[in-house]
């Protein structure tokens, strides 16, 4: 059975192809989600085969969404599909790591066959589609005698065992050094598109997590990828036990993008803040954000003396136990004596 989530922000379309889609008996509908950043939630948790995506929605974009999910998730085949026969969107979308790119007047019958072609691994695009991709590659073949390099980092003179090393430690000055430089030479563009490559083969890469949101998140119309690869990187650390100065450096990106969220990334179960020593931490990034009189302090604020009663309990119980045992030996100190 292939599973099937489909990602578009016309509830309506959805609804039609999860019928269209289920009269196959191979193929099982998972999920629905409405736009980009859902969609990616979604794949975390369903873990789909394939994706059925639109190309435009609300917030993030097809585009910005097949990329993150072709880096992220390898085994999840995206499949494009478009209501623009536009070389240039069908271009985009196989950059970013799209397997199949179909028009939204694509007959079911059809569909349903490139969800199984690219399920097995193959690439498909929809029928005249392919002509214009060899067209585009002729075009570009006139306009240089050369291929067209990969992004080198020329700009940002990052040499590629530089990036290496960068990448395969967790070095935090350098990390916030390498995207200061990249902004001061204007080189963000060529440091994300290497990253993207890396991270294709390289999904948990931590150091490169970071590079990629705090490179995303100085870009204009990058903020909703940032925040997805900060999000990433931020629970990839808290696994890897990174130090909670290491974990700032995904949640003080973060928090500039979406307050709330990223604050409550402090406050889940497995973040090291969760515990008595980090309540500090807690309540004061709580009225820094909210202010006191807001639910998140009160409600750590309660929290807090909570721990701080049920640690006084535990005291008091050893202690009690200590005493219990103090008399004890007062008593058999004092059948002693009358003997």
């Amino acid at each position: 059975m292939i599973r099937v989530l489909l990602v578009d922000d016309q509830a309506i379309l959805c609804q039609a192809l999860q019928t269209w889609l289920e009269r196959e008996s191979d193929l099982e509908v998972v999920g629905s989600a409405h736009d980009g950043e859902t969609a990616i939630e979604q794949v975390e948790v369903l873990k789909p085969d394939v994706v059925l995506l639109d190309i435009q929605m609300p917030g993030m974009d097809g585009i910005a969404a097949t990329q993150i999910l072709s880096e992220r998730f390898g085994d999840t085949k995206v499949i494009v599909l478009s209501g623009y026969d536009n070389d240039s969107y069908l271009g985009n979308a196989l950059r970013a790591g799209a397997k199949g790119y179909l028009l939204k007047n694509t007959a079911a019958e059809d569909l349903a066959n490139t969800i199984r072609s690219v399920h097995k691994g193959y690439s498909q695009v929809g029928p005249g589609l392919f002509d214009k991709i060899m067209a585009r590659v002729g075009t570009e073949e006139d306009e240089t005698d050369d291929s067209s390099p990969l992004p080198d980092l020329s700009k940002l003179s990052l040499s590629e065992p530089e990036f290496q090393t960068l990448v395969e430690g967790f070095d935090a000055p350098a990390l916030s050094k390498i995207i200061d430089r990249a902004g001061e030479q204007e080189a963000l563009e060529e440091l994300l598109a290497r990253l993207s490559r890396y991270l294709r083969g390289n999904p948990n890469n931590i150091a490169a997590l970071y590079l990629a949101g705090a490179s995303s998140r100085r870009m204009k119309d990058r903020t909703l990828s940032a925040f997805q690869y900060l999000k990433f990187g931020f629970k990839e650390g808290v696994k890897r036990g990174l130090s909670r100065e290491e974990l700032l450096l995904f949640y003080r990106e973060a928090v500039t993008l979406k307050t709330d969220e990223a604050f409550s990334w402090l406050c889940s179960v497995e973040s090291p803040w969760n515990c008595p020593q980090g309540f500090p931490f807690l309540l004061q990034e709580a009225d820094r954000l909210f202010g006191r009189e807001s639910v998140s302090y009160q409600t750590l604020l309660t929290l807090s003396k909570i721990e701080t009663m049920r640690v006084l309990s535990d005291e008091y119980t050893v202690l009690g136990t200590k005493l219990e045992s103090l008399q004890h030996g007062f008593e058999r100190l004092g059948q002693m004596l009358k003997l």
